[in-house]
């Protein structure tokens, strides 16, 4: 540009650029490794050389040679360690063309490219990839040399000679970061091979360490041969730039030797990434990709090792050599660019296009694939030198796929089998070629259709290689699967997978347009054959057709394409366009393939199968009429052989087919059938109701199957004139399809038949109208039909057909009076035969013609069936030819005739009171045995209360007693109540329903009228009723009223008797002179008798409140009658027992309790030795108030105040009754003022005891209760530095201050005491607690402990301290093997940490919730809500309280709100358990019966584990119960957990429902424990046929609201009824949502 002088008069400056930072940039775009060596080899070959020698040299090496191009004095003579030893120098030489003076100028400026158009170099940036490795690489070419080099961030040059060579090289001194060891040969190897196979001139390369060759690459290439451009295919691209003038292939050899020590060093490939090349597995469990997601060891990393041969050496180094071949398919271009092409391309290039050039492809013969997988496989660490990252050979599925070569390998793949080269523009960097730039782009994409063309010139001269070398078998083909062609199968797959093509990388487009060139490039006006792989060998696609499952079983002359399964690799036949595509099926084909051959039979079928479903799923009727006009072209064609006989069928003549609905299984396949009907084998797969529409066949009729069986034509074998097996079988038939059959049919059927003599009797066939049924011929003159009469069907065709049953009525009974050959078990069976006879039962029960066993006749009525077990009761018996067995044919005949299978109830227990021993136990033995089948029903003990007829013991006497009189538990003896005698079954006593035992007010009736009269016999009575349940506690409270305890009185003979209220349990227990036995008077009649008595009301002995008077009336006295004045251990005793008792004594006595001096308080005292030696020590005791003793729980602070202050005996016990009585810990008044100095800010010790802290105490704090910590979970936030802190000082004091209040003597302490200490804790204002160490060699652990134990515990034990100071000193591994499950504690700790945040959160949230109920009450006005519909009224007749509405609403809701927010709580605390469900016997409330609502009745529970069949629903059993849980128990957990819905408690965490099991009292319902509901699944299971799911859930929702209420009143009055009732109105929407409920109450509404 020139400059405008006039514009100004200033001068222009050079704009200066940074050419370090350019050099960097160009860098940038070459990231791949050996891309120095790609670059220079790229030189080489544009200047013509043969040979290229890389030298690596290290810095000893280096500076003792001449460094002049190529002459050296090395001075190496060992085998070098190539993994370790650091490279000083690189130069690489070639052979070819000395530089030019404009090849120097070039050099010396950056993208400055080559002008030449037959030379690859465009850029002029590719040599500059050495200043990666250098920063002044010198060239050295025709005797001078240039050296660049920076200055600063500026390049210079420096010009020079050198001596003349035949090597043009190229040195490079390393940056000192890339002085490394040399790069791993078998990977430089791998590289190597790869970038020569493209090159115009490079054949040999030789790779040197220190000038010792340890590599040599030679490669050799076949005298091409031309190949002539095929006339369909079309040799120009799209827009005429390259016209294909010429093709040709050659066989290219690679041949790499390389030393033993030199592939030693290994590689950095893995061994993973060489798996690409093996066919993908139909079975994905075997493909890599399918364990890619798995967690897996890591991948092998081939090992470098130094070893090597003992013939290895420096100088003459083993060789191992590798060789592979391939051919390298040329196409000779010539090109014809358009001016603007021509133009673009100069402008970006610098030079003109190629006007001619060679355009390559390389393919990899399975052969040569084979041999590299066998190479990964003899070395799986290494793999093969062929293929790999960068590798010659590519994986054809796998991660290294073929890539476009300019000279040397791009980045950019082909998206195929085979590398391709030729005269692409690349990118700068050379990643990809360009198709994004203008005329770059359009000159790339024109050169892709070469590249696609020659690709198509391949496949089609290997698949025709494999279709000529394929197997034949007398001039057919073998077919694909066939073990004879699996060489050419394997060859044909190989060769499609090849060219199958793949996403190319990085740049998509150019598989795509390869692709379409791929197919484009054939002329289809003369070529529309696209040859593939099909089961039938290589075949046309257009004679191909797609594999389909309904014409695969018969069509087996046209050639499919092969089989895929889901998750096969992509295959070529997939991308096919649509002029190559396979075709479908045609009905054509099918045609042809019928006319071709005669199908077998499963052939046909499939035929068959095909046709009639295609009908059958065609919708539109025109359609289907057009259709079916083809039918006949398929039956008249179609012929079939029949099963694996001769005989053929032609559908042609079937008109008829067998339909499976009727004649199936019936009819065999060896029956005769119609000529015009096919056999069923052909149509057994067929939907049938399609046959007639798709075939025009008509069902075969048992007309037609008749017809043809009595037709002149039928064989011997099915004659059933004359065949009597036959004639049998065909009525076996007839009587399985014969109820199928319209009236009609049957109607022509019996027409046809009526005089055909085919029915077989005992005196040859007969028609129908001849033969008679056995049960007829009663005098045995008559023919009867010989087929087996088993089967009533076939009774039923023989009557229809004709066959008579009986003769007639009025004839038999002639018979009968004439004959006296029958019997009466032949006349009864013949008239149960005879309909007519029995609807004349009542006439013929009146004569009295049957015989009794004991002779003479009787009327059916009069008669019992002939059972042994009826016998002994002296009834007639029907004489019968044989026993009858219970619920046998005959005994079901007898009755239902008349006769009398068992004696009614009330005839059976008059005979049980009969006088004779033996009928007696025979009637009711029999009554025992029948009663579950005959009597239970009719049983009502109420009727029989006066009748004696159950056998008993009365006394020592047997009897016969009434159901009042008799108890089925005969231990109610011992009070004088009859017993079942021991012979009964227990079972019959259950089923008569007799009472176990007497009723309570009967026992309460003894006790008043017949007391025990001495110790003994009241020892026996009351331990009797003790293992009873018969008395109430209402009922034993009326007991302890009543005088019947017998005490002997020191001067009577007469025992007394006292009433249980007025007696103590106990004496034994005490000494004489113990003071509990001046105070009280005690009974003792027997542990067990006892316990009658403590129910009764009799304590066990004195209790707490006893004690507790005695003890507060006079301290002084009680502690001088225990005997304690000196030493108050016997006191402390009776400490205990109030401490055990404490929670039971009234509010009144713990007041009291609380400020009575009766307390031990000890304070140590100190009183000089007599021997002057060390003074004494020693505890001394007072009796005082709780409130001025401390608890001491800090042995440290006890030793310093203990003389000053009144502490509590180390009692645990009793420090818990002090506790509760008022005591204070002694810590918590003793004010400590930690007082650090000198803080040491970095003392590293401080940071490692945190960090020991934070990991162990965790272990230490594991088992212990959250309840003895100070401030709860608050040490789980420690990790935190803005919690917990540790820090260390030059020197640690501690000052410590007793609270004044507490002390004995005021007058005579210091104020405080210092000490020196060397930890303890501080909190700051924020809440940050500080642990502080004095810095000293060996920090004391123990103190730590002591701060930690304080700091964290309410109250603490010297063990604990000693406990966490060893945790803390231990290693985990060492406290592992102590025991401590460390990583259970760790993650349970975790867990801790986040259920603490998610209560955090719940908190707030909770708090948010409260507030915005608070901010919203007041809006929302009270009303009832109302119902109208069958489920209103239900309820309000369920569950109405009259009384309900003159409550205040809001009360009654607060209390309702109340109950709920009890619920979610879950377990009532023992301060709350006052609220339970307990019956108050006796209490001034209104009692309703609860027998279903008491905990009483079940106390005795075990938790069972139901294998998860309740959920989450707690399942407990009654430990008395003796049945298994029954399965019934998943049903009921669902509806109880939907009740659990309905009450809104499903995201509570505390579960207030309970399953138990108590099977002895299924009347029990549930019963409310501590706020927790226990529902009896035995209740369930006993209404279970009763109800259905929604009444269930009706009858639960009542039972659970009514033990709810019990949260808050126990008592089952007017408070309890409204609290029901509100419950159960604020829950009906909720409930009625239950689809169970909506669907028992109809309810089609929302209501």
């Amino acid at each position: 540009m020139a400059l405008n002088k006039t514009a100004t008069s200033k001068q222009p400056r050079r704009v200066e650029v940074n050419q370090r930072a350019l050099v960097d940039k160009v860098l940038a775009r070459y990231p791949e490794e050996f891309t120095v060596f790609r670059e220079l080899l790229q030189n080489a070959d544009d200047a013509r050389a043969t040979k290229v020698v890389i030298e690596f040299q290290t810095k000893g090496y280096a500076t003792h040679s001449a460094g002049a191009n190529g002459k050296t004095n090395g001075i190496m003579t060992d085998i070098p360690d190539l993994l370790t030893t650091k490279l000083f120098k690189w130069v690489v030489r070639n052979n070819g063309d000395d530089f030019k003076d404009t090849d120097w100028g070039r050099l010396t400026k950056i993208a400055d490219g080559n002008p030449d158009e037959q030379k690859i170099g465009a850029f002029g940036v590719g040599f500059y990839s050495v200043f990666s490795i250098t920063d002044s690489p010198r060239v050295l070419s025709g005797g001078k040399t240039l050296e660049i080099f920076f200055i600063g961030d500026q390049l210079y040059t420096l010009d020079d000679t050198c001596a003349q060579s035949k090597w043009t090289s190229i040195e490079m001194l390393l940056k000192e970061d890339m002085q490394v060891p040399i790069p791993k040969p078998f990977d430089l190897a791998r590289f190597l091979a790869a970038t020569m196979t493209f090159m115009s001139c490079v054949e040999n390369a030789d790779v040197t360490f220190d000038n010792k060759p340890f590599m040599k690459i030679v490669k050799s290439r076949q005298v091409p041969k031309p190949i002539s451009v095929p006339k369909d295919m079309i040799p120009r691209s799209k827009e005429d730039t390259m016209h294909i003038k010429g093709l040709s292939v050659a066989t290219q050899e690679i041949t790499v030797e390389l030393t033993d020590w030199a592939r030693a060093a290994g590689t950095k490939v893995t061994a993973i990434h060489r798996s690409g090349h093996e066919i993908l597995s139909k079975d994905p469990v075997k493909r890599k990709s399918f364990w890619d997601g798995s967690k897996r060891e890591a991948p092998k990393v081939a090992k470098a090792t130094k070893v090597v041969s003992r013939a290895s050496t420096y100088d003459y180094p083993p060789w191992l050599t590798h060789r592979a071949k391939y051919a390298v398919y040329s196409a000779q271009v010539t090109t014809k660019p358009s001016k603007d092409l021509n133009k673009g391309l100069r402008a970006m290039t610098k030079k003109d296009p190629p006007s001619h050039f060679d355009f390559e492809m390389v393919y990899f013969s399975k052969e040569e694939q084979d041999a590299r997988t066998v190479e990964e496989n003899r070395d799986p660490d290494v793999g093969s030198i062929f293929k790999g990252p960068q590798g010659l050979f590519p994986q054809l599925d796998g991660e290294y796929m073929s890539r476009i070569f300019i000279g040397q390998s791009t980045a950019q793949t082909t998206g195929i089998g085979g590398h391709m080269s030729g005269r692409f523009i690349p990118t700068v960097e050379r990643g990809s070629i360009d198709l994004t730039n203008g005329h770059v782009a359009k000159w790339n994409q024109e050169l892709l259709y070469v590249g696609g063309f020659l690709a198509r010139l391949v496949y089609e001269q290997e698949i025709r290689k494999v279709q000529d070398t394929w197997p034949a078998v007398n001039g057919a083909v073998v077919p694909t699967a066939d073990a004879r062609a699996s060489a050419s199968r394997e060859k044909a797959m190989y060769a499609m997978r090849y060219f199958t093509f793949q996403p190319s990388t990085p740049d998509a487009k150019v598989s795509k347009i390869l692709q379409d060139a791929f197919f484009d490039c054939f002329d289809y006006s003369y070529n529309v054959h696209f040859p593939i792989l099909t089961n039938s060998g290589i075949q046309s696609t257009k004679d191909v057709r797609e594999i389909h499952a309904d014409f695969s079983s018969f069509m087996k002359m046209v050639p499919t394409q092969l089989p895929t399964s889901p998750g096969d690799p992509a295959s070529l036949v997939d991308s096919l366009p649509e002029k190559y595509s396979v075709r479908t099926y045609t009905f054509s084909d099918v045609v042809k393939e019928l006319q071709g051959r005669i199908l077998q039979e499963e052939e046909m079928v499939g035929c068959l199968r095909w046709w009639v479903n295609f009908i059958s799923g065609l919708e539109i009727d025109e359609e289907k009429e057009n259709t079916l006009t083809f039918l006949p072209n398929l039956t008249d064609n179609a012929k079939s052989r029949v099963g694996h006989s001769t005989r053929v069928i032609e559908l042609r003549n079937i008109t008829k087919f067998v339909d499976s609905s009727v004649w199936l299984p019936w009819l065999q396949s060896d029956d005769a059938l119609p000529p015009d009907t096919i056999p069923f084998s052909f149509t057994r797969t067929l939907e049938r109701r399609h046959i007639p529409t798709s075939l025009l066949w008509e069902p075969m009729t048992v007309v037609d199957w008749l017809s043809h069986l009595i037709s002149p034509q039928i064989d011997a074998a099915h004659d059933i004139c004359k065949n009597s097996t036959y004639s049998n079988r065909v009525l076996a038939v007839l009587a399985n399809i014969w109820p199928m059959m319209p009236s009609d049919m049957k109607s022509q059927a019996k027409d046809l038949m009526q005089d055909v003599p085919w029915i077989a009797t005992n005196l040859g066939f007969r028609p129908p109208g001849g033969a008679y049924f056995p049960e007829a011929d009663v005098f045995r003159d008559l023919p009867v039909v010989s087929v087996s009469l088993f089967d009533p069907q076939i009774l039923t065709v023989l009557s229809e057909f004709g066959v008579k049953k009986h003769l007639n009525f009025e004839e038999l009974f002639e018979k009968a009076d004439k004959l006296s050959t029958w019997t009466a078990t032949e006349m009864i069976r013949y008239l149960n035969t005879d309909t007519d006879a029995m609807d004349r039962l009542e006439d013929i029960k009146k004569y009295a013609v049957f015989p009794c066993d004991k002779g003479g006749k009787y009327c059916i009525t009069d008669l019992y069936l002939p059972h042994g077990e009826i016998r002994p009761l002296g009834l007639p018996i029907l004489a019968w030819s044989r026993s009858i067995e219970k619920d046998s044919e005959d005994e079901q005949l007898l009755t239902d005739m008349g006769f009398l299978r068992h004696p009614p109830l009330e005839k059976l227990i008059e005979i049980a009171g009969n006088p004779d021993p033996k009928v007696q136990r025979a009637a009711f033995g029999y009554l025992a045995s029948k009663f579950d089948e005959l009597y239970d029903m009719e049983y009502d003990p109420s009727k029989y209360d006066d009748k004696p007829f159950i056998p008993a013991v009365r006394g020592t006497q047997d009897c016969v007693g009434a159901y009042e009189e008799v108890y089925s538990d005969p231990s109610w003896a011992l009070m004088g109540f009859q017993k079942v005698r021991p012979s009964v079954d227990r079972k019959i006593v259950g089923r008569l329903r007799l009472r176990e035992a007497p009723s309570a007010k009967q026992v309460i009736e003894v006790f008043k009228t017949s007391p025990p009269k001495d110790i003994n016999i009241a020892m026996k009575w009351f331990a009797f009723l003790a293992t009873k349940q018969v008395l109430s506690p209402g009922d034993l409270q009326q007991i302890a009223e009543i005088p019947i305890v017998p005490v002997v009185e020191p001067h009577s003979a007469e025992p007394r008797l006292v009433p249980p209220r007025e007696c103590f349990i106990g004496g034994s227990q005490y000494g004489e002179d113990h003071l509990y036995r001046r105070l009280f008077t005690f009974v003792d009649f027997g542990e067990n008798a006892n316990r009658f008595l403590k129910a009764c009301g009799v304590k066990a002995k004195p209790d707490c409140s006893d004690i507790v008077h005695i003890l507060i009336k006079d301290p002084m006295e009680f502690l001088e009658k225990a005997g304690a004045a000196g030493d108050p251990e016997k006191y402390l005793v009776e400490l205990r027992g109030i401490a055990v008792g404490y929670e039971g004594l009234s509010e009144e006595d713990k007041r009291r309790l609380k400020n009575a001096p009766v307390f031990v308080g000890y304070h140590t005292s100190t009183s000089p030795s007599p021997n002057q030696s060390a003074p004494v020590v020693k505890d001394v005791f007072q009796l005082v108030q709780a409130s001025k003793i401390l608890l001491a729980d800090d042995m440290e602070n006890r030793r310093i105040f203990g003389e000053f202050v009144w502490l509590a005996p180390q009692d645990e016990l009793l420090e818990k009754l002090y506790e509760s009585v008022g005591s204070g810990y002694l810590s918590a008044h003793i004010k400590y003022n930690v007082k650090p100095s000198n803080e040491q800010p970095r003392w590293a010790r401080c940071e490692e005891v945190r960090t020991a802290i934070l990991e162990k105490l965790p272990i230490f704090m594991h088992e212990f209760d959250e309840q003895r910590l100070k401030q709860g979970s608050a040490h789980r936030k420690w990790d935190e530095k803005a919690r917990f802190i540790v820090k260390g000082c030059g020197d640690l004091k501690v000052d410590k201050r007793l609270d004044s209040h507490y002390r004995i003597s005021p007058e005579h302490q210091r104020e405080s005491y210092e000490f020196h200490v060397s930890a303890e804790i501080t909190t700051e204002d924020s809440g940050r607690v500080v642990l502080w160490l004095k810095k000293t060699d060996n920090l004391d652990m123990y103190d730590v402990a002591v701060a930690l134990c304080r700091l964290l515990f309410k109250t603490h034990k010297k063990h604990d301290v000693l406990s966490l100071m060893t945790i803390l000193e231990t290693d985990k591994e060492v406290l592992r093997k102590r025991g401590y499950d460390v990583d259970r504690i760790k993650q349970a700790h975790e867990a801790a940490k986040l259920e603490d945040k998610r209560k955090e959160e719940q908190s707030e949230k909770d708090a948010r919730n409260k507030r915005s109920e608070e901010s919203g009450r007041g809006h929302h006005g009270g009303g009832t809500i109302r119902f109208r519909s069958r489920f209103l009224d239900f309820f309000r007749w369920q569950s109405g309280s009259k009384g309900a509405g003159k409550v205040d609403v809001k009360e009654i809701d607060d209390a309702v709100k109340e109950l709920m927010d009890q619920c979610a709580k879950g377990q009532a605390t023992p301060e709350e358990q006052e609220l339970r469900n307990r019956e108050h016997s006796g209490a001034d409330r209104k009692m309703k019966n609860v027998k279903y609502c008491t905990e009483l009745k079940t106390t005795a529970l075990e938790s069972v584990d139901v294998g998860g069949a309740a959920g989450f629903i707690p399942v407990w059993r009654q430990i008395t119960a003796r049945d298994e849980i029954p399965g019934e128990i998943t049903d009921f957990a669902n509806i109880v957990h939907g009740l659990n819905g309905v009450l809104d408690l499903s995201n509570n965490e505390n579960g207030i429902f309970n399953i138990f099991w108590h099977p002895e009292d299924n009347d029990l319902m549930g019963f409310n424990r501590n706020r927790l509901i226990f529902l009896n699944l035995a209740h369930y299971t006993k209404h279970l046929e009763s109800m259905n799911t929604g009444q269930a859930y009706i009858h639960w929702y009542y039972i659970i609201l009514h033990e709810i209420a019990h949260n808050k009143t126990p008592f089952h009055d007017e408070n309890h009824e409204l609290l029901v009732a509100a419950l159960s109105a604020r829950f009906l929407p909720r409930l009625h949502s239950v689809d169970e409920v909506r669907e028992y109450f109809n309810c089609t509404a929302d209501v």
